[in-house]
């Protein structure tokens, strides 16, 4: 099979094998590993192992973590859950969003409750996906709220956990110098901007920032490495390479941006279109952002192996903002020990289930749309047609029996 580089293998056109479902365990199986094994070059990336490991070391980017045993931070961790899809409704679509927080070794939260759920509802008739970025801006009014009250002095914070990326990831396209945009575009400008005063915030008030990339399926590793047979995402591939207790310093978006250059440069002509256009748009991505929000140009990336053991022994990714109290390398000891078993950090675990939207929720919001809507209206039929459930066969879906 030629050799792939930077993607997995998909085929436009390739014949579908139909079978029975039991059959599919096995026979279908067997011929998704032998495409895995081919797309990633599984056994060079066994053979080559101890030469990867060798030359993050040669660039001496890979480390180990330090041990820290006496840090104690006063944390916030915080998460958003949404309704993904939305609920359709007959009249349009449903979003509703929570937001969780938890504080941590705090001898003060001012009038913050220590650990705290709230909720969003949002009607629109949009085919736009508006449900993430409405999360977002959501998340960071808050965390920029959460930093006033510290720079006024009427709490103590040394950390944010944030469920998710501390640079803000924008749709292809994005750039806030067209004066027409889409509402969709507008919201993830919103994002951008409260980022930057986030940061700005941080910076002011010493306070350091950690987002857990939970799905990362990047190739930052082998964009800094400058190497385009490492076909595999980092996630992957620090969780094969990285012993327990090590890290991988990716260095901070600015130098991402230039490095994604220089790979574009070295391989121009051997890419794909499709590896060509795809890192051309993260550099588009990047770059807009960090002339929108220089300081998100000195977030950092790194990825972790933490102390304890976890499921399948699963690297993390991490963004990261450092303060003069938690320099990088008290960030990476810190949070390597407090990762768990299902190899995040424990307070993110707790605010993740603290934000999940429950159906017996989504059944009393829908219920009481439709007696409002009845109620405004005084018309059953109208209030039906407009907060009925679209596929009422998927009623389950939201806890009616």
């Amino acid at each position: 099979m030629e050799e792939r580089r930077g993607f997995f293998e998909e085929m436009v056109g390739e014949e579908l094998y139909e079978e029975p479902i039991p059959s599919i365990v096995v026979h279908g199986i067997e011929r998704e590993v032998r495409r895995i094994v081919d797309s990633y070059n599984i056994r060079g990336l066994i053979e080559g192992r101890d030469r990867i490991r060798s030359r993050l070391y040669a660039e001496k980017i890979l480390k180990e973590i330090p041990r820290y045993t006496s840090l104690r931070p006063c944390l916030m961790a915080i998460d958003t859950g949404f309704t993904s899809p939305p609920l359709e409704l007959t009249g349009g679509r449903l979003i509703v969003i929570i937001r969780s927080h938890v504080f941590q070794g705090c001898s003060s939260c001012g009038n913050y409750p220590v650990f705290d759920s709230v909720g969003f509802i949002r009607f629109t008739d949009r085919s736009e996906a508006i449900a993430t970025p409405l999360s977002k801006i959501y998340e960071r009014e808050f965390i920029k709220q959460v930093l006033i009250s510290k720079r006024n002095g009427e709490i103590d914070l040394d950390l944010v956990l944030v469920d998710g990326e501390l640079f803000p990831r924008t749709p292809p396209g994005y750039s806030s110098r067209f004066n027409r945009e889409s509402y969709v575009m507008k919201l993830y400008r919103r994002i951008v901007e409260l980022t930057n005063e986030i940061l700005k915030l941080a910076l002011e008030t010493d306070t350091a920032m950690i987002g857990v990339v939970k799905r990362s399926y990047g190739h930052d590793i082998a964009i800094r490495l400058l190497d385009d047979k490492l076909v595999i995402n980092d996630k992957a591939l620090a969780t094969y390479i990285l012993r327990s207790g090590e890290w991988i310093d990716l260095g901070h978006y600015a130098d991402l941006g230039d490095y994604i250059q220089r790979f574009l440069n070295k391989y121009k002509g051997s890419l794909s279109p499709r590896e060509w256009r795809a890192l051309n748009e993260r550099l588009s991505w990047i770059t807009n952002v960090i002339r929108e929000s220089d300081n998100a140009a000195n977030i950092g990336i790194a990825v972790y192996k933490a102390f304890n053991p976890s499921y399948y022994m699963i690297a993390t990714k991490i963004e990261y903002w450092v303060s003069n109290s938690y320099p990088s390398n008290k960030l990476l000891s810190y949070v390597s020990g407090i990762t768990g078993i299902n190899g995040v950090p424990h307070p993110i675990d707790l605010v993740d289930s603290m934000a999940m939207v429950r159906r017996d929720l989504l059944y009393l919001i829908q219920q009481q749309l439709f007696n409002e809507l009845y109620k405004r209206t005084g018309d059953k039929d109208l209030a039906l047609s407009i907060a009925g459930l679209t596929n009422p066969e998927k009623i389950g879906r939201i806890g009616i029996k």
